[in-house]
């Protein structure tokens, strides 16, 4: 996993108030091994640093906490939670041959662009994510992400990515990329929909759309 940046100032905040609550908690905890003291003396003077609550907190709310409603309704968070498995396809603007395994079912010939079936897996925390594509043929990874909320209706996710490419596929050799997609929560459903743009080496661009199913 990678870190991704965001457009709003919120990070920092968040950091304060967690820094407030690792000092509250290193209080509750002196506090309270006082109080027990005198019914468990092994446990008199137990104290816990700071730097150790600050870390309890902070896994709390970077892998768990941000994606509550609490945490969006106090404003720790506006980046959606886009962890799981989402299915769709793309468009590919490449013209050679493509396999039928990998063709989506709804793929026409009389159509620009082939139709290709593929999934995104995303694993993501308040301050890390990956992005994992994958079609029939090839698989590929984020290193670099960003995610917009200050702009327009819905939230967008920008990020770069290595495709290893594929021995078996002629021409399909390791090439980067971007992808660009706009995060939409309609009634429930849930889908991820854009760009992609290959680099130099393979030179290929088409549409994305995927839709999360778990």
């Amino acid at each position: 996993m990678h870190t991704y940046s965001t457009d709003n100032d919120l990070r920092p905040k968040v950091y304060g108030v967690l820094a407030l609550l690792a000092y509250g908690l290193t209080v509750l905890v002196g506090m309270a091994t006082d109080a027990l003291s005198t019914v468990l003396p092994f446990g008199a003077g137990v104290v816990i640093s700071w730097g150790l609550a600050f870390a309890v907190v902070w896994k709390i709310h970077d892998n768990w906490f941000w994606k509550t409603g609490i945490a969006r309704a106090l404003g720790f968070t506006r980046v959606p939670d886009l962890n799981g498995r989402w299915e769709g396809y793309i468009v590919t603007s490449y013209e050679g041959h493509i396999s039928d395994e990998a063709l989506h079912p709804d793929d026409d010939p009389s159509e620009d662009g082939q139709k290709l079936k593929a999934w995104l897996d995303i694993d993501q925390t308040w301050r890390k994510i990956n992005i994992h594509f994958e079609t029939k043929q090839t698989p590929s990874d984020s290193n670099g992400a960003t995610m917009l909320t200050e702009e327009g209706k819905w939230p967008s996710l920008s990020y770069q990515y290595e495709n290893a490419g594929s021995p078996l596929v002629e021409g399909l050799d390791m090439h980067f990329g971007t992808a660009s997609l706009e995060y939409r929560n309609e009634g429930g459903r849930e889908t991820l929909e854009g760009l992609y743009y290959t680099g130099p080496g393979r030179d290929n661009n088409g549409l994305m759309y995927f839709q999360r199913v778990e």
